[in-house]
């Protein structure tokens, strides 16, 4: 079928023509039932909504987020103007650099990547994935860092390393594993859905549907559109390779075509908010395919309904391939409705439209041709089969001479590189010298200095010496000095010490002679006390008796008041005679309690205040020694108060209890 030979095989990651969410259309498109076209917003309405609201965004992001979203700005219009694109990712990696931050800069090196292999320019587009991944591993900020790696597996994946893009697509979805925020589900959905592709084709399609479905689960958290239409897309496609695998299960046809159609109804309702809308042309476009491959042709209408809903997506994202492919659906189904004329009109509209695209498109109208060749051929019009080959030969002479061009260029570019990267490293080599010749230096600088700093510290050892040796003989002098002063204090000491000693003996000989005097005197005053006492007793007894006689008198006296002026008298008197029996008592009894008064007051105390001393120890208030002395109590109250300054006492101190103590 000529549908067949107009397809470009378009993989699911683009190799540097296409956008990266392109699924496969040759042999991966299906349908079930008619799909109704509905009025959509144009793609530059669109782009604008979503650029604008970056725009917004980039406003108010600080300075280390400033850079990210001027790169996420710069692929938002990769579709519209590429080289502008470009300008404005190099934008935002110089301010990355600017604000050192490693994970910003690492994604705006991936992201310029990215669109650099959108003008084919593979080898600048590895430096600067491969910086990005370098970059990226100074980075804590893991989303960031996942999408560096996300882009190293895509890279490869373009490239047809399988294996080197699984590694990277599998260190990017670790990184990012438990994270969450919009962000790092889109960059789930890309990961699962560039996974998905590895295994499509019938290579496995259990990993095939199953990394579909978790494309779709993290299209669902992140709620971007895009992602979205990417993870039904991802989902119908899977079935879709299972069926081409296995035919008979005629299922997986149906649930693929389902899928395509939410994803086409993704599109619809969100057509304003979709960025990248050729995701949309192609889905459309499979869906075309699968009518015209595997549905009878009573299906046409519908496939004609997809194939105008990619044409004009198409047109709006210069998306030629599916142009092309679209024209070789039209054309295929005029061959089959027994329309060559058609067919041809279609081939040569295809060609029409594509007149005015870049230089890369040739090898698509060569294949326009090359079909054009082939209707005219099945037509029987030989010289115009012939000539539409010529004009296939002279596009395809075209392409290879492109494609030469490209090789020069792209080689020259690696020349380029090379030299580049030669000068690098051989400035490399040259730093590294220097680095080496700088260490040199600094080892001789080091060694001077350490040759320096051991001569100063032998100075410094040997003055160190000198000045302990000087303070030794300083500190001998002085042991030799303090010796003799030593020396002279012991024998002061041991003079006054025998000073001393004779002193006590002194004392001694004082403290002796004074007890003996003592002792003298306290018994002259005792034999005084005695022969006091004994005449005491003697005169009271006579006195006693002649007391009792006058008593005796007075009872028989006829005057009775001369008889008791005569036994008051009496009265008196033999009370006097008792305080002074009691006194004696208080003198047997206690013959220090009058030295102790005597000695406190220095010998100032009468025999009267003796007395009260006396009454006071044998616990007599002021009225009751006033009684026994026949005087006043304020008498006795004044007599107490000469007692306590005769006594030296404080006007605070209790002159009953200093008694009592001395008692």
């Amino acid at each position: 079928m000529l549908v067949i030979n107009y397809q470009l095989n378009i993989r699911v990651i683009p190799k540097a023509r296409n956008n990266t969410f392109y699924m496969p259309l040759k042999n991966k498109v299906a349908a079930i039932t008619s799909f109704f076209l509905v009025s959509y917003t144009t793609i530059a309405q669109a782009q604008s909504l979503v650029t604008d609201s970056l725009q917004q965004v980039l406003k108010t992001a600080g300075n280390h987020e400033k850079p990210v979203v001027m790169a996420e700005l710069a692929r938002a219009t990769v579709e519209k103007n590429i080289d502008a694109s470009i300008a404005n990712a190099g934008k935002a990696l110089i301010m990355a650099k600017e604000n050192a931050d490693a994970g910003a800069t690492a994604f705006c090196y991936a992201t310029m990547g990215y669109l650099l292999m959108q003008k084919n320019q593979q080898h600048r587009a590895s430096l600067f994935i491969d910086s990005a991944v370098q970059i990226a591993a100074k980075s804590k900020n893991n989303v960031l860092v996942s999408f560096a790696w996300l882009r190293k597996g895509w890279l490869e994946l373009v490239k047809g390393n399988n294996e080197k893009a699984m590694s990277g697509l599998l260190k990017a979805e670790q990184l990012i594993q438990y994270a969450d925020g919009r962000r790092a589900f889109s960059y789930k959905t890309l990961i699962n859905h560039y996974i998905a592709s590895i295994y499509a084709y019938g290579s496995d399609t259990l990993k095939q549907r199953k990394y579909a479905y978790d494309c779709l689960s993290a299209a669902k958290q992140s709620l971007y559109p895009d992602d979205l239409l990417l993870g039904y897309m991802t989902l119908g496609h899977s079935f879709f390779s299972a069926f081409e695998k296995n035919r008979s299960r005629r299922v997986l046809l149906d649930s693929s075509m389902v899928y395509y159609r939410i994803a086409l109804a993704t599109y619809r309702h969100n057509a304003e908010k979709i960025l990248l809308q050729s995701n949309a042309s192609a889905t459309a476009l499979n869906i075309a395919n699968s009518y015209f491959k595997y549905y009878p042709p009573a299906y046409k209408d519908s496939a004609n309904n997809y194939v105008n809903m990619a044409l004009d997506i198409a047109r709006r994202t210069n998306g030629k391939e599916i142009i092309a492919n679209c024209y070789g659906i039209l054309s295929e189904y005029a061959l089959r409705d027994g329309s060559p004329k058609k067919a041809e009109q279609y081939l040569l509209t295809g060609i029409s439209e594509l007149k005015d695209s870049a230089p890369g498109v040739a090898i698509t109208r060569s294949r326009l041709m090359l079909g054009l060749a082939n209707v005219a051929e099945k037509s029987g019009d030989k010289a115009k089969a012939l000539d539409y080959y010529k004009k296939y030969i002279d596009y395809y002479s075209k392409v290879f001479d492109s494609q030469k061009l490209a090789t020069v260029q792209q080689l020259e570019e690696e020349y380029q590189s090379v030299l580049k990267e030669n000068e690098i490293a051989r400035l490399r080599e040259r730093a590294d010298f220097n680095k080496q010749l700088n260490w040199l230096y600094v080892a001789i600088g080091s060694a001077s200095i350490i040759l320096l700093g051991l001569l100063l510290s032998s100075y410094h050892y040997k003055l160190k010496a000198s000045q302990q040796q000087k303070q030794l003989t300083e500190q001998e002098k002085e042991e030799i000095k303090l010796l003799a002063q030593l020396q002279q204090a012991e024998a002061r000491r041991l003079m006054l010490e025998k000073q001393e000693a004779e002193l006590q003996v002194s004392l001694r000989e004082k403290e002796h002679a004074h007890a003996k005097a003592q002792q003298e005197l306290l018994q002259d005053r005792t034999e005084w006390l005695e022969k006091e006492l004994l005449a005491g007793s003697l005169k009271i007894e006579e006195k006693n008796a002649i007391l009792e006689l006058l008593k005796e008198k007075s009872r028989k006296a006829d005057s009775p008041a001369v008889a008791r002026q005569m036994g008051r008298i009496i009265n008196q008197n033999l009370r006097m005679d008792k305080s002074i029996d009691e006194q004696q008592v208080i003198s047997q009894s206690h013959p220090g309690f009058f030295n102790a008064l005597q000695q406190q007051a220095e010998n100032s105390l009468t025999r009267l205040d003796l007395k009260y001393c006396s009454y006071i120890l044998m616990g007599l208030d002021t009225k009751e020694i006033a009684n026994r002395l026949g005087v006043e109590p304020k008498s006795i109250r004044m007599a107490r108060y000469r007692l306590k300054q005769k006594l030296k006492l404080a006007k605070d101190d209790d002159l009953d209890q200093f008694i009592g103590r001395v008692g």
